[in-house]
Order: C-alpha cells, then sequence, then structure tokens
C-alpha cells in the first residue's frame, strides 16, 4: 500500500517541534500567497524548492495543502500550559493543520483539556475504570455503553 499511496513524511523531536510548526505555518502562507497571487515564475528555484519541501508539496498545483502532525506519547506537550507548544495547540489558528495526539494514559491530562477532545481512537488495554473517566470529560457525542460494548467486541 505504501508504493500506492506516498505521505511526504518529517521526524522531528518534541525540542525542536516548536521551531519546525512555526516554520511551517510561516511557508504555508508563503505558499498560499504564491498560488492565489500566481506569482511561481516570479520565486527563485531555491524560494519554491524551500517553500514546497517544508510544507511536502512536488508543485504548486494543489490549492490548500493539508498537513496532519502525528505527536507520540503526547503527554509532555499538556505538562506545562506555559509552554508555547501548548499555547499553539490551542489557539487553533493553524493553517489546515490536523494534530493527531498519541496518549498512552489519559488519567494525568487535565480535564479542561479532555473538554476540547470530540474524536478518540481507543486501542487494547483501557479498563472500563479509565474508559468511563476520560468518557465523561470528553465531548463524544455518542451513547457510553453502546461505545464500550463495540470497544470490547473490538480487543477480544
Amino acid at each position: 500500500m505504501s508504493r500506492l499511496i506516498t505521505i511526504p513524511t518529517k521526524i522531528v523531536t518534541y525540542g525542536a517541534i516548536d521551531e519546525e510548526l512555526n516554520d511551517l505555518n510561516e511557508e504555508k502562507a508563503a505558499y498560499d500567497t504564491v498560488v492565489e497571487k500566481h506569482l511561481i515564475n516570479q520565486l527563485t528555484s531555491d524560494s519554491k524548492q524551500e517553500i514546497l519541501t517544508t510544507i511536502g508539496a512536488e508543485n504548486f498545483k494543489m490549492k490548500y495543502p493539508h498537513t496532519l502532525v502525528l505527536f507520540d506519547d503526547a503527554m509532555s506537550v499538556f505538562k506545562n500550559k506555559q509552554l508555547s507548544l501548548f499555547k499553539k495547540l490551542f489557539k487553533n489558528i493553524q493553517p489546515r493543520i490536523t494534530y493527531f495526539l498519541c496518549l498512552q494514559d489519559i488519567v494525568g491530562l487535565d480535564a479542561s483539556i479532555k473538554a476540547n477532545v470530540d474524536t478518540i481512537y481507543f486501542f487494547g488495554g483501557f479498563n472500563r475504570q479509565k474508559f468511563n473517566l476520560f468518557y465523561y470529560q470528553s465531548s463524544i457525542p455518542f451513547d457510553k455503553d453502546k461505545v464500550w460494548e463495540q470497544y470490547v467486541q473490538l480487543i477480544k
């Protein structure tokens, strides 16, 4: 399947993510300006390459490229609300960026953050108590017992 769908991937440490997201936002803004104002022919080859490489595009044909950002073991992002990365994630002005925050355990996650969650992917290992704890503090619009039933069936 990986030969059929190629997605440009960049692996970044948590120490470098803030700067990477700043660069990504900056280059996406530049990309938008180039496309909207038809400036492709006015760019140097280095400028073109920098924009395209940063956002993971091959050319300027896509009007609004979307970016997926995956945080593995993301609990450290939520430990300090003063971190600029934390603030950036909750400012919600990211240009066409979807964040996936992978958490090994949701118990230490602040209730105010859980209230902003509208999509959850549960993997094996959650007991009923942890499931209930997270479910009641999130914004999931489905019946709790039905979701639990489906979850139990999936992990069998």
